[in-house]
């Protein structure tokens, strides 16, 4: 009987929010059809100044575009997070994430930061129309999903830019996106195929899950024209495949890619790791992860960031970039941050040539 009181109690709440919110958008506000890229037709505020992101990747992306329009965090933001991250944003009230194992969407808390607009971005999924639909029912405020791979990430930010307002700042970073995959592109195509690095992404505290060819965490590794010798038959979307060091061995990586939470200077120690090529050749390196890993986690916008680190790392007389200025460069464009050299440096301790 509790459990039901409480259930009716929460359903209250929820409908008595929704009817508050019913009245949104708001009236005599000028509006325009916007088509999302799962076809739906939306009628969006043509001044947007308030947006609720769906999970960490569309937070990502939309606090490089346009940070005073964000009403709310999918998560508290962790301690590296707020190294990077303006302090005046730090309290913003949380409102959880749509997708993912960790799903932890708060209806309620989305009603009462009324954003003029609910923004989904990121790789679409099976039901994402149906899905967008349903929140945009159970809100009361335009939802919208904006695609945005690695692969058309500045056409998304153009779209955001048009969306939110903010076309300058959009147009900087759509250039700066499409500039560096042209280039990576080009120099990928010097390097042929029985030269590229046999490179082996892991993650875990043991580094023994792995992320797999066609997964999207490990996607950065096909712009840099690096082998993923993970070929699985089954690649887990969300997370890494648990693998046996035995698999490891057989793979027999040139290079090895740990993200951050993995134990990076115990790999060296680990006899279990010693005969590894990766480890006996000393080509172990981590991922920066500051405000996020730059490789997956989430796998947005940092990523552009992570093919100049990468490719740099695997051939340096082709990525031929200066990566403590690019790292400044990007920092400031993207997080509006002013990163020291010094700071810079510190985030690729273990990232760059021992």
């Amino acid at each position: 009987m509790r459990k039901l009181t409480a259930f009716l109690l929460s359903a209250a709440l929820l409908f008595s929010l929704a009817a508050c919110a019913s009245v949104h958008p708001k009236k005599n506000v000028e509006t325009w059809k916007f088509t999302d890229s799962c076809g739906r037709t939306v009628d969006l505020p043509v001044e947007v100044e308030h947006i609720v992101p769906s999970g960490a990747l569309a937070q990502t992306v939309l606090y490089t575009l346009c940070p005073d329009k964000l009403q709310s965090l999918s998560a508290a933001l962790t301690r590296v997070q707020k190294q990077y991250i303006d302090k005046k944003y730090w309290n913003l009230p949380v409102t959880g994430q749509f997708y993912g194992g960790g799903a932890t969407v708060n209806y309620e808390e989305i009603i009462r930061a009324a954003p003029d607009v609910i923004i989904d971005i990121g790789e679409a999924k099976e039901h994402i129309a149906a899905d967008m639909d349903e929140l945009q029912e159970q809100t009361g405020i335009p939802t919208i999903f904006v695609e945005a791979s690695l692969a058309n990430m500045a056409g998304a930010y153009e779209t955001l830019g048009k969306i939110t307002g903010e076309t300058a700042q959009a147009a900087a970073c759509a250039a700066y996106v499409r500039k560096t995959l042209s280039e990576a592109a080009a120099f990928s195509a010097q390097i042929p195929k029985n030269e590229r690095k046999r490179v082996l992404y892991a993650q875990g505290e043991y580094g023994t899950e792995v992320l797999g060819v066609g997964s999207v965490h490990a996607e950065v590794l096909d712009y840099v024209a690096a082998e993923n010798v993970a070929k699985l038959s089954t690649v887990a979307s969300q997370g890494g495949n648990e693998v046996s060091m035995e698999q490891i061995y057989l793979w027999d990586p040139q290079v090895l890619i740990l993200s951050p939470e993995a134990n990076y200077d115990e790999i060296f120690k680990d006899p279990v790791w010693a005969n590894v090529r990766a480890v006996k050749d000393g080509a172990v390196y981590e991922v920066p992860a500051g405000p996020f890993n730059w490789m997956d986690r989430p796998p947005s916008v940092q990523r552009v960031l992570a093919v100049k680190w990468l490719g740099n790392l695997l051939y340096p007389e082709l990525f031929r970039y200066d990566m403590i200025e690019e790292t400044r460069e990007f920092y400031r464009l993207f997080f509006h941050c002013d990163l020291t050299a010094d700071k810079a440096r510190a985030l690729m301790a273990n990232s760059t040539y021992r």
